[in-house]
């Protein structure tokens, strides 16, 4: 009986993402950037597609404009310190890109490989984006989900009882039947998904995996308000000095949320008044700074 259920597990997973099993030590990499525009944003794709001192070839594939662009890419991120007797989590020190980004030309055969693979994916509907509104007694405010480590997971296990979820599942393994058929792997593979919020903010998101029990898992993305703000939470650390926001004052909530989670990474918002509210700016905590906790969640 062991054997068999082996048997059927591993043959699901080859159903669902058998790349990854075959190319787990790969320097080829492809990742999905539907948002990439300019030549600086394929890059920053490109680099954010490895880990820090990892170095591989990756293709940055824009589906909405049927574009793929190639690199060779050493990815390093350098610690720069204004006091190096002062730890990083005080808010002395920054991290520095200096990542290696050589463009490479793609192959005709290469690049006519991932047009047909986005034509299959266009015909079956898979990147029509999903948006969810999110029920304020669950979350009011997008900047709940920051720093929360149950909020998250609350917030898409409700949206899981709703029959759209049942549909993204469906089109989300058709499109991993896709990417089998035709063996291209996009580590991102996913359609758009928003969550939005009563205070008007919202959450981007992409499928991160779908298991054993046909449950998909997410990986919140970035973050935007209606004060134009934006935050990427892909980024670490997602709060760097100089960081700049706005909210409508002190007493709101989404800023007093904001300020938490800041104080939580090891630094501190300096506000200043202006004509629409305030302008906030991430600082460094000094050690007569009471709020800083020097501890990120």
């Amino acid at each position: 009986m062991k054997v068999l259920i082996s048997i059927s597990v591993f043959s699901f997973l080859m159903q669902i993402c058998p790349p990854v099993m075959a190319n787990v030590f790969n320097t080829v990499v492809s990742v999905q950037c539907n948002e990439c525009v300019s030549s600086d944003d394929y890059r920053v794709a490109a680099i954010s597609a490895l880990r820090d001192r990892e170095q591989k070839v990756v293709n940055v594939v824009n589906f909405n404009e049927f574009d793929v662009r190639k690199f060779d890419v050493k990815k390093l991120q350098v610690e720069v310190c204004s006091d190096y007797s002062k730890s990083a989590t005080k808010g002395f020190c920054r991290m520095e890109d200096g990542s290696i980004v050589k463009p490479l030309k793609l192959t005709n055969i290469a690049r006519e490989q991932f047009i047909l693979f986005a034509e299959e994916l266009y015909q079956i509907d898979f990147f029509q984006p999903i948006n969810i509104s999110v029920d304020y007694q669950v979350a009011g405010s997008a900047w709940e989900l920051i720093g929360s480590g149950y909020l998250p997971n609350k917030v898409s296990d409700t949206w899981r009882q709703q029959s759209e979820y049942s549909d993204l599942v469906n089109r989300y393994k058709h499109g991993m039947q896709v990417s089998y058929q035709t063996g291209i792997f996009v580590t991102n593979l996913s359609p758009k998904i928003v969550y939005r919020f009563s205070d008007e903010s919202q959450f981007n998101s992409e499928v991160d995996m779908i298991d054993m029990d046909e449950q998909l898992h997410y990986k919140f993305i970035a973050l935007q308000d209606e004060h134009n703000n934006f935050l990427d939470i892909a980024e670490d650390p997602i709060f760097t000095l100089g960081d700049k926001f706005q909210f409508e004052s002190q007493q709101s909530e989404d800023y007093m949320v904001m300020k938490k989670v800041v104080e939580a990474y090891g630094f501190m918002t300096e506000s200043k008044a202006t004509l629409s509210g305030i302008a906030v700016t991430i600082v460094a905590c000094t050690s007569s700074d009471n709020p800083c906790q020097y501890s990120a969640f």
